[in-house]
């Protein structure tokens, strides 16, 4: 007699949604570079093959992952008439999603992604500047505008905290940390060398650890001001 073959084991129902929030969650606790389709693959519990028949290459998970990451987004459906108050409140929903989301920063910077979910706020975007008499030009400027400093301010922001929380070190870093204690020395000798007086000034005025919450709110201030600043009339 033949021996009875084994049972295959039972196929994963798997679907391109469920890939992808495999993916987002992996990204979320390891790390973008940790995904790959094997890692998701096994997460998921089946061969990475499979993954192939919903998602076709990495690059698209990533576009994937991205788009559904910015569905999180909090924005209106439609703008409210108040394109400075519309603008603003995109620039928080993003910084939010980004925060939320570390890996979101880089892989937005590098890459356009045209899923569903960013191109609604993109025409969300685009539509509150609609009516301000700017070329369609003029409007991307804008756009881009906004963009940029959201993404400078967060990429800057998640850098600042992995210093301050240095991994798997489990305390922080900053004004007590380590790399504090080094440069004390160095800090005190460009001070007390009088040849930077604005920035001992700095040093000894400024807030050393101001509230990024407060701080973003200031800038994006700052920047739709300088927006509003340029526009016709």
């Amino acid at each position: 007699m033949r021996p009875q073959r084994p049972r295959r084991s039972p196929q994963v129902a798997l679907s391109r949604d469920q890939i992808t929030a495999t993916a987002l969650a992996l990204a979320d606790s390891e790390g973008v570079d940790a995904v790959t389709m094997r890692q998701v693959a096994a997460r998921l519990g089946c061969g990475t093959m499979s993954l192939y028949r919903h998602v076709r290459t990495k690059d698209e998970l990533f576009d994937l992952m991205a788009d559904a990451a910015m569905g999180e987004e909090d924005r209106p459906a439609h703008p409210s008439g108040d394109w400075r108050e519309d603008l603003g409140r995109l620039a928080h929903a993003k910084r939010a999603v980004m925060l939320r989301h570390p890996w979101l920063a880089s892989l937005l910077a590098g890459r356009p992604v045209l899923g569903p979910n960013v191109l609604a706020s993109t025409e969300l975007a685009l539509s509150a500047v609609s009516e301000l008499g700017l070329s369609m030009d003029e409007m991307v400027r804008v756009i881009n505008t906004l963009h940029a400093f959201v993404n400078g301010f967060v990429q800057t922001e998640l850098e600042e905290r992995a210093w301050r929380h240095p991994a798997g070190t489990g305390a922080e870093g900053g004004a007590e940390g380590p790399w504090q204690d080094r440069m004390l020395p160095y800090l005190q000798h460009l001070m007390d060398s009088g040849q930077y007086p604005f920035f001992t000034r700095m040093v000894n005025e400024a807030e050393p650890h101001p509230d990024t919450d407060e701080s973003f709110a200031w800038q994006l201030r700052r920047v739709l001001d300088g927006l509003s600043a340029g526009l016709p009339g």
